[in-house]
């Protein structure tokens, strides 16, 4: 379910606590982790972060994580765990949208975890985002948005920037997670910022620096579902829930404003 959380805080704590599986668990999770890089994904096992607890309350928003890694997460997503031992987990991004009104919808490259996937830019926690047990999540929407399509959302120039819009927690029967998204007006049409992409994409690819999108797609604020619908990618579970909320509640801004 995708909430509203505009001007509210959110607090986000992190247990020095690892998440623990039966080893008959672990050893399934090692071995399709091996078995998709040998596919060839270049992936990585590092520490990530899965939601324990979760608290929307009218002005503030607690989450409690423990830690885990990247394996039992991608088992998670292409596999599947037992309730009790599902890595929901954490992360963060943002929704951006172009000057003339198109939602910036990134295609997972061939190389990644789940190739085709259609996303928002963002990405998991980093230690680096971590203080004192505590998380800056959005240092992290910060970050992921500069490495994967060089946009500097400090830069008031080029970005309109707006604070911590929206989270989703998963539901039954969806990948488990929890992700939390500001959301961003990129001072670029839908043209320029394809051509800016297509720049930054060609520069990754010439010094062999890691990909996230393979292509971007532009949906059409006020038809971006029935766009979305017509292509044939996978796409997150919180996508539909965020182009409808934000498209809402953009009419609405434009209503109050007339």
């Amino acid at each position: 379910m995708l909430y509203d959380i505009n001007g509210k805080a959110v607090n986000i704590i992190v247990k020095d606590e690892q998440v623990k599986l039966p080893e008959s668990l672990r050893r399934k999770i090692l071995e399709n982790f091996e078995n998709m890089r040998r596919s060839g994904a270049n992936i990585w096992n590092g520490n990530l972060l899965c939601v324990s607890d979760v608290d929307i309350g009218n002005s503030t928003v607690n989450l409690i994580c423990k830690k885990s890694d990247y394996a039992h997460y991608l088992y998670g997503e292409h596999i599947g765990c037992p309730i009790e031992y599902e890595c929901r987990n954490l992360s963060a991004g943002c929704f951006l949208e172009t000057i003339d009104g198109y939602y910036v919808i990134g295609e997972l490259d061939d190389t990644t975890s789940y190739p085709s996937m259609l996303q928002t830019t963002g990405g998991g926690i980093d230690k680096k985002d971590i203080s004192d047990g505590k998380i800056n999540v959005e240092q992290t929407i910060i970050r992921e948005a500069l490495e994967e399509l060089n946009i500097n959302l400090n830069d008031s120039n080029t970005v309109l920037y707006n604070n911590l819009n929206y989270i989703f927690v998963s539901g039954e029967n969806e990948q488990p997670g929890v992700q939390i998204f500001s959301k961003a007006q990129i001072k670029m049409t839908s043209r320029e910022m394809e051509e800016y992409f297509q720049e930054y994409n060609k520069y990754l690819r010439a010094n062999g620096l890691e990909i996230e999108f393979k292509k971007l797609h532009f949906l059409k604020r006020e038809n971006a579902i029935l766009e979305l619908e017509k292509l044939n990618n996978p796409y997150r579970a919180y996508l539909k829930p965020l182009i409808l909320a934000d498209s809402r509640k953009k009419s609405r801004d434009d209503i109050e404003s007339r």
